[in-house]
């Protein structure tokens, strides 16, 4: 278990907006080593200024976890930049709002390759740092796994299918010493909630919280972890009694969405 993260050579992806960019704010104020993976160097250079004005230095990485040559170029740079990794984080993710019969097999196709695939890229090219750290291997999957949305059901599919890939390298890395572990965020307040109009109304949480209950669940040596309680009573209302949890979603849809 990483009790302490101090010093530790963190590595995360989707650094360079909300939740990614929080985490590693809060990942300096812990005083691990960083390395900071993004494909918008825009963003990635402000997240690397907010590091260092926290006091913390960073690594800024361009990666695209679409293209496998990127990823295996930047997994190769940050290992070099940290001699080696103890933490990886996959944040990077793109959402999509459309009716579940309206979306094509290309809808599908675009989200799963960055909420799925870019996971599984990354993962591969980590994966033998984190065996020979016998370190953590962070996967944001969504609180939607366990109380799906109207008009999310693109971003849903990429997020149930993430977790299942999430626990199943749990149980197949159990003699490695390597710990999976599966984040459920609630609703964050990033610009991506920009993109996702359907949940203006839902109770939702700041990425600030959001990256300390992340932190928090690494150093607590966590396999799973949500970020906010209200969703764990709602997915648990889901599995009991899925059609009063579609009613009560309803009440949060705004009222064109009805």
């Amino acid at each position: 278990m990483i009790d302490d993260l101090r010093g530790k050579a963190v590595v995360l992806t989707g650094g360079s907006r909300g939740i990614g960019r929080s985490v590693a704010l809060a990942l300096a104020c812990e005083k691990a080593r960083l390395a900071i993976l993004a494909r918008n160097a825009g963003g990635l250079a402000e997240t690397v200024r907010e590091v260092e004005s926290a006091g913390g230095s960073a690594a800024p990485i361009a990666c695209d976890v679409t293209d496998e040559a990127s990823v295996h170029n930047a997994v190769d740079r940050a290992t070099q930049a940290l001699g080696g990794i103890d933490v990886f984080l996959n944040i990077a993710g793109i959402t999509l709002q459309k009716p579940i019969l309206e979306a094509v097999p290309e809808d599908f196709q675009h989200v799963m390759n960055t909420n799925l695939l870019g996971v599984v890229r990354c993962t591969r090219c980590a994966m033998p740092h984190l065996k020979a750290s016998r370190g953590v291997l962070v996967n944001v999957a969504s609180i939607i796994v366990s109380n799906p949305f109207p008009h999310m059901g693109v971003y849903a599919c990429s997020k149930w299918a993430l977790a299942a890939y999430s626990h199943t390298l749990r149980q197949e890395l159990h003699k490695t010493g390597v710990r999976v572990l599966t984040v459920y965020p609630t609703v964050v307040r990033t610009d991506m909630l920009g993109e996702e109009p359907v949940l203006a109304r839902t109770p939702s949480q700041s990425p600030e919280a959001c990256a300390r209950a992340i932190v928090k669940a690494i150093k607590k040596g966590k396999q799973e972890t949500d970020t906010a309680w209200l969703p764990k009573l709602t997915g648990l209302l889901f599995r009991l009694h899925p059609p009063l949890t579609d009613r009560i979603n309803r009440l949060f849809l705004p009222r064109n969405y009805r």
